[in-house]
C-alpha cells in the first residue's frame, strides 16, 4: 500500500440551496513521489467538488482536499441521505486506488406551483379547465384541490380531487363547472370562482383565480330577431283588421229612372276568366337570382403583403388532410417520420410556414397536419441548421437534438423563444411573451418528459396553433409571477447562467439556442 487516506467527518447534512464540506487527507507511505487524482462518485457526484482535484506528494508527507456539497433548492437533489465515494486513484499505480465511503443528507423542502387551464371558462350548460399542479420540491406531495365561488351559485365535479405527486413532476385535475339556474335570456353573467390547492399538512396553500362566463340559452340577437318579427306580425294583424274597402251603388239612379229594367237569366257569352299574374322577370341575361348567405363566389379578396417575422406573417390556412398513421406507429418525444401525430408537431409546423416569405427555411404549403413529413423533416432540418449558426445563441441545439429533421426538446425550446422581448417578459408582465417563455421553460428545465408533462405541453402548443391561426393579433396572456422568476432561475442554473431569476438578453438567447438542462439527453 503506498498511501493512507481519512475522510472527515464521514456523515454531513447540507440544506438545499446551501454549502456542507468535509475534508479529505491523504498520506504518501511510499518511497517515491505519487500523484493522486480525485473524484466525487455516487449520486451526490452533480452537485460536489473536491478542491483541489489532484494532490502531488512526496514520500512521507500528507496533503488535503476540501469536498464541497451544495445541492440545488430543486428536485434533482431528493431528501433524504445519499452515500457517495471519494476516489483516490494514485497516477503511478491505479491498481492500487482507493474509495472513501461517506454519507450526505439533504434537508427536505417543498415547493408547490399551480395554474387554472384556462382561467376564464365559458359555457351554457356547465365549463370545463384543468388544474395543473407542479410539485418543485424535493419529497413527494400529497395536495387536495377545493372549488368555491362568491355567488354560491354554482356546482362542480373535481376529478380527483387529491392528488400525488413525485418531486419534479406534475399531476392534472379535470374540473367541470355547472351553474345551478339555467339563463335561457338576458345578458351573459360572470362569476368569479377560486381553486384552491393544499398541501397536506399545511393549512396555507395557492388559490387560483378564474371566471365562468354562463351565457343565455338564447342569444340576444335571437330575440331581437324574435321581437321584431312578432312586432311586424301584431302591425300586420291591424292593418288588415283596419282596413275598410269603400263601395260605392247605383240604387239612388235606379230610383230616378223611369223603370226598372229586367236582368237578364243567361248570357250570350262567357263570363271572361280571373286574369293570371304574369310572372316575375328574370335577370339580365338569363342569369339565377344569388342565394346563401350574401357572402359572393369566389376570386375575391386575397392575402396582404408578406411581412417580416413577429409583426404578423400572413396565415396559414390549416392543411386539408389528416395523418393517418399504422396502428403500431411509435410515439414521441422526440419526433420523427412515421410517428403517430400529435398537436406539438402541428405547432412547431405553424411556427416554421410563418417565418416569412423572405426565409429559406419557411414551411411551404401542403404539409400534413401532426406528423413529420418530408417538407417538415426539410423545414425542420433547415431551422437547426440556422440556430447552430447563430452567434449570439449558445449553439447548443444538435447537442440534443442529434438527427436533423427531427422534433426534440431542443429545437421546440428554441421555437418557443422565438421573437420574445426582454421589456415584455419583465415581473408583473401580463401577455403571450410570457407565454411563450413559460412553455419554452418547460422543455428546457426537463430532461425526461411525463404523460403529464406532454398534456400541459399539448395545451400550449394548442394556444401557439390558434396564435398563429389568428394572424398573431393576439394570444394566451399569461403573468409573469415569482413562479416563473424561479424557473428562469432553475434553467439559468442549469445551464451555467448567472442564477438572477431575470429573462435578460443572454438567457432568451440561451434558449434559442437549444440550451437544456441535461444537454444531450433527448427525453421521454
Amino acid at each position: 500500500m503506498t498511501m493512507w487516506t481519512s475522510l472527515d467527518p464521514a456523515a454531513v447534512a447540507v440544506d438545499p440551496g446551501g454549502r456542507a464540506t468535509a475534508r479529505l487527507r491523504v498520506r504518501n507511505t511510499g518511497d517515491t513521489v505519487e500523484e493522486y487524482r480525485l473524484s466525487v462518485v455516487g449520486t451526490p457526484a452533480g452537485w460536489a467538488r473536491v478542491e483541489p482535484d489532484t494532490l502531488r506528494l512526496y514520500p512521507g508527507s500528507e496533503g488535503t482536499a476540501e469536498i464541497s456539497f451544495a445541492p440545488p433548492r430543486s428536485p434533482d437533489a431528493p431528501a433524504g441521505p445519499a452515500p457517495y465515494g471519494i476516489r483516490v486513484e494514485p497516477r503511478e499505480h491505479p491498481d492500487l486506488r482507493d474509495v472513501l465511503e461517506g454519507q450526505v443528507t439533504v434537508a427536505p423542502f417543498t415547493e408547490v406551483r399551480a395554474e387554472l387551464l384556462p382561467p376564464s371558462l365559458v359555457g351554457r350548460f356547465r365549463g370545463r379547465a384543468s388544474v395543473a399542479v407542479d410539485n418543485l420540491g424535493n419529497t413527494p406531495l400529497t395536495a387536495s384541490l377545493t372549488l368555491r365561488d362568491e355567488t354560491n351559485r354554482l356546482t362542480y365535479d373535481m376529478t380527483p380531487n387529491s392528488v400525488q405527486i413525485a418531486p419534479g413532476r406534475a399531476a392534472f385535475a379535470k374540473l367541470d363547472v355547472r351553474p345551478q339556474h339555467v339563463r335561457w335570456t338576458g345578458r351573459a353573467e360572470q362569476h368569479r370562482i377560486t381553486v384552491a390547492v393544499r398541501r397536506s399538512g399545511d393549512d396555507t396553500g395557492l388559490e387560483l383565480s378564474g371566471t365562468f362566463d354562463q351565457r343565455p340559452v338564447l342569444p340576444r340577437w335571437l330575440m331581437v330577431a324574435g321581437s321584431a318579427m312578432v312586432t311586424a306580425a301584431v302591425a300586420f294583424v291591424v292593418l288588415w283588421l283596419a282596413f275598410q274597402p269603400k263601395v260605392t251603388t247605383a240604387s239612388g239612379e235606379l230610383q230616378a229612372g223611369s223603370s226598372a229594367q229586367p236582368v237578364p237569366q243567361g248570357a250570350e257569352s262567357p263570363l271572361p276568366s280571373a286574369p293570371v299574374s304574369a310572372p316575375p322577370a328574370a335577370p339580365p341575361g338569363g342569369a339565377q337570382a344569388p342565394a346563401g348567405d350574401g357572402s359572393g363566389g369566389g376570386g375575391g379578396g386575397g392575402g396582404g403583403d408578406a411581412s417580416e417575422l413577429g409583426s404578423g406573417p400572413p396565415v396559414v390556412p390549416p392543411p386539408p388532410k389528416q395523418a393517418k398513421p399504422a396502428p403500431n406507429a411509435p410515439a414521441g418525444p422526440v419526433w420523427d417520420m412515421g410517428y403517430k401525430p400529435d398537436d406539438i408537431v402541428t405547432f412547431a409546423q405553424y411556427r416554421l410556414a410563418t417565418l416569412g416569405n423572405e426565409n429559406e427555411c419557411t414551411l411551404k404549403p401542403g404539409w400534413t397536419a401532426g406528423i413529420i413529413d418530408k417538407a417538415t423533416q426539410t423545414s425542420l432540418a433547415c431551422y437547426q441548421a440556422h440556430v447552430m449558426r447563430d452567434k449570439k445563441s449558445s449553439m447548443q441545439l444538435t447537442a440534443t437534438d442529434k438527427k436533423p429533421g427531427t422534433l426534440g426538446r431542443a429545437t421546440l425550446t428554441s421555437m418557443w423563444a422565438q421573437g420574445i422581448r426582454v421589456e415584455n417578459v419583465k415581473s408583473g408582465a401580463q401577455n403571450y411573451d410570457v407565454t411563450k417563455l413559460v412553455a419554452a421553460l418547460w422543455w428546457a428545465n426537463q430532461s425526461s418528459i411525463s404523460d403529464g408533462d406532454l398534456t400541459r405541453d399539448r395545451f400550449y402548443a394548442n394556444k401557439g396553433i390558434d396564435y398563429f391561426k389568428a394572424g398573431q393579433k393576439n394570444g394566451y396572456a399569461t403573468k409573469s409571477d415569482a413562479g416563473l422568476a424561479q424557473a428562469i432561475k432553475d434553467y439559468q442554473a442549469n445551464v451555467g447562467l448567472k442564477a438572477t431569476g431575470v429573462a435578460d438578453a443572454q438567457t432568451i438567447n440561451w434558449l434559442i439556442g437549444g440550451d437544456v438542462k441535461d444537454r444531450g439527453k433527448p427525453g421521454r
